[in-house]
């Protein structure tokens, strides 16, 4: 798994953009969500160029680094439990199970188990009450999440790839 100067130059501009969804989902209180979104795409591009082993790598250092450089702890980790994660799961499951209705099964279980990790985590540091209205909301957010997800991949492979990949 050695890389190339120039390989390990792009995951270091990568990391760099990762950071900066971070950082800023704590600075900028109200895009949060979208922002973590925007790092977790980054995560989906490594695994995209360099593989799956690259992309748990990444997601560890952008964990770990994310952790230390955010100014909000308990943004952090709805990240770690579950966009930066959510990468490498999907990736995962759309390679290892063939049916689509399988796929959104597995994806939707995830979902609600790490929702589920993160409302007790989170509640140890916060109080937080839950309503049935929101956990519904946030499955069909993450329907919406994980279309889009593939949309941007697709574009990513697509149009953007072929023009700094040469």
């Amino acid at each position: 798994m050695l890389l190339k100067s120039k390989e390990m130059a792009l995951l270091g501009v990568l990391l760099g953009l990762n950071q900066l969804f971070i950082i800023l989902s704590s600075v900028v209180e109200t895009n949060t969500i979208i922002l973590m979104s925007g790092a977790s795409l980054i995560v989906g591009v490594v695994i995209v160029e360099f593989g799956v082993k690259s992309g748990i790598l990444f997601y560890a250092a952008s964990c770990m680094l994310g952790f230390f450089l955010t100014f909000n702890k308990v943004e952090i980790i709805t990240y770690i439990l579950f966009f930066g994660m959510y990468s490498i799961i999907k990736h995962i499951i759309e390679v290892r199970i063939v049916n689509k209705k399988a796929q959104y099964a597995v994806k939707f279980t995830y979902f609600n188990l790490s929702l589920l990790i993160m409302y007790f985590v989170i509640k140890i540091f916060i109080t937080l009450e839950l309503h049935w209205w929101m956990i519904l909301g946030g499955e069909i957010l993450f329907f919406i999440y994980d279309y889009a997800f593939t949309i941007f991949i697709n574009y990513y492979l697509n149009i953007i790839r072929p023009k700094i990949i040469k």
